[in-house]
């Protein structure tokens, strides 16, 4: 085997490392690309052209395109919805109706059929139609934010249709997909992947199940003793009022204090003034990880309204079924073999732009003015710009790789020596590893799957098991990771400290995290005995 083959790895291997120890995936991604650059092209000035040639290639195709469009797209298209009062109007609606925990918590899982299409919406909008009263009924910040946050990406990452996810999950697979020589539609095997992605399945039965369970891990015991405690001292000095319902604008003003913890790795859920510039003046560690910068309110500009929240979603939902339908119905067969036929990342792009168009009509029928519009959807848009720079450096990472050999290199040593039932429960924790250390599921997922299926194919693995390890392994992180931006996102407006929520809900994920790489070890097992 020639030793040259063994440089096909740096490249990856060297964003991986830099990105656990700098935390900075950007600059990690940049220079991994350039080692791989400067191997293929040697010299200083050769090595930064191909460095850019690479990154044109992936930004004139297409299908990358559309990805990278519908991600901002759909950012703009969430930061309408806020501004246009849905989320709010549907607040005011919801908590007539919760008067016990164990209905808070059930309200926040029944709200996932509006909230599904972006996790950083999904905690953003449930935790300000609950949190008020989750206050009210003694509920710990810990735990509030653990359910806010497990039933984000977890749920989200199973749905094959308008969400934000769905474009970049098709994305990394189409890539992954190439880099391993594998045909076949990467929508069809996403479809595949779902039975499969265990930490997603697990991870929120256990979350479910402990809202009916009398038995809390200790921390998270503690934390919810100490907010009964607290509650019950406030109440008998007077402090507190019994259970009541707070109006909306109540809602809006308590979730100030959550604002500034955005982004900030160990934030208090309250700070003095100077803290709060402090914060807001200081780097942020692990900020640039974050798939979702949204800010944690958004103060409407028309009267709230629950259509204006539910009217987008519907809208666009039916519009994906149909757009993929009609891109791949020319073809024919059966129903899935015209999904599997559809361009679904250009069909999904038509369908967001058309629901984003009509319900920028929508609303200006109700008074909005375009400028409103238009200046929130591009500073919704933006909120991605971190995301779509990830993507647009990682991709190439994987086309340098393959340009440098790294199939014939797994070929040639782990393709022949690691047994293909270990190939996905190896995925699994890997990936968990490098999702939790630098705090980016997507940042894991566009590293990881080129690497994971080029593993698969040579060791003769599934390839939808395989994918769905990698899936896992970024979700994993990405609920458990303190560097992770939705785990800061959900105890912002929890308005807890993050690493207490982070000691509280640890426990939770790691269960659920040996059981998924159980279920990714015995799996194949099965499958290989025919059972």
């Amino acid at each position: 085997m020639p030793v040259t083959l063994w440089l096909s790895i740096l490249p990856s291997a060297a964003a991986i490392i830099l990105a656990m120890v700098t935390r900075q995936v950007i600059p990690s991604l940049l220079i991994g690309l350039w080692i791989g650059s400067f191997i293929a092209a040697p010299g200083l000035l050769t090595s930064v052209s191909k460095t850019v040639d690479y990154i044109s290639a992936m930004l004139t195709d297409a299908s990358n395109l559309d990805v990278l469009l519908f991600l901002y797209v759909f950012s703009g298209l969430v930061a309408i919805i806020q501004i246009a009062g849905g989320v709010k109007g549907f607040a005011n609606y919801i908590t007539k109706f919760l008067k016990s925990k164990r209905q808070v918590f059930l309200a926040a899982w029944a709200l996932e059929p509006i909230t599904f299409i972006d996790c950083g919406f999904r905690v953003v909008a449930t935790g300000s139609i609950i949190k008020s009263l989750a206050k009210k009924l003694d509920i710990s910040g810990e735990r509030l934010a653990y359910m806010l946050n497990n039933s984000a990406s977890p749920f989200i990452a199973l749905i094959p249709i308008a969400t934000t996810y769905v474009g970049y999950m098709l994305g990394v697979i189409g890539v992954g997909m190439r880099t391993a020589g594998v045909d076949g539609s990467p929508f069809l095997i996403f479809l595949q992947t779902i039975p499969f992605n265990f930490f997603s399945w697990v991870s929120m039965a256990i979350a479910i199940g402990s809202i009916f369970s009398p038995w809390q891990f200790p921390a998270m015991a503690k934390a919810e003793g100490a907010s009964e405690g607290k509650e019950k001292d406030e109440r008998a000095r007077g402090l507190q009022p019994a259970l009541s319902y707070e109006t909306s604008e109540e809602i809006s003003h308590n979730s100030d204090a959550a604002k500034d913890q955005m982004g900030v790795t160990m934030g208090k859920a309250t700070d003095t003034p100077e803290e709060k510039h402090n914060h807001k003046s200081k780097g942020k560690p692990g900020h640039e990880n974050m798939e979702h910068d949204h800010e944690m309110e958004v103060e409407p500009k028309l009267k709230p309204r629950m259509t204006n929240l539910l009217v987008p979603i519907v809208l666009l939902i039916t519009l994906s079924f149909f757009m993929v339908w009609w891109d791949g119905r020319a073809k024919g067969g059966s129903l899935l073999e015209i999904f599997a036929n559809a361009n679904a990342s250009r069909a999904m792009f038509l369908a967001l732009f058309l629901t984003t168009i009509f319900t920028g009509a929508f609303y200006l029928v109700q008074g909005l003015s375009l400028r409103d519009i238009s200046n929130q959807f591009i500073k919704g848009g933006n909120k991605l710009m971190v995301t779509i720079v990830i993507l647009a450096v990682a991709w190439p990472i994987a086309d340098v790789s393959n340009d440098l050999g790294l199939p014939k290199l797994i070929t040639a040593t782990l393709g022949t020596s690691l047994p293909a039932v270990w190939v996905p429960v190896t995925i699994f924790v890997v990936a968990s590893l490098v999702t939790y250390f630098i705090g980016s599921s997507w940042g894991s997922w566009a590293l990881m799957m080129p690497l994971g299926l080029s593993l698969a194919a040579t060791a003769g693995a599934s390839i939808p098991l395989t994918a769905a390890a990698v899936f896992s392994g970024g979700t994993f992180g990405d609920v458990t990771s303190p560097l992770s931006g939705m785990s800061a996102m959900s105890s912002g407006i929890a308005e807890v400290e993050h690493m207490d929520y982070i000691r509280a809900m640890t426990p939770y994920n790691l269960t659920a995290a040996v059981i998924a790489a159980g279920l990714f070890l015995v799996v194949p097992m099965f499958a290989l005995f025919g059972v």
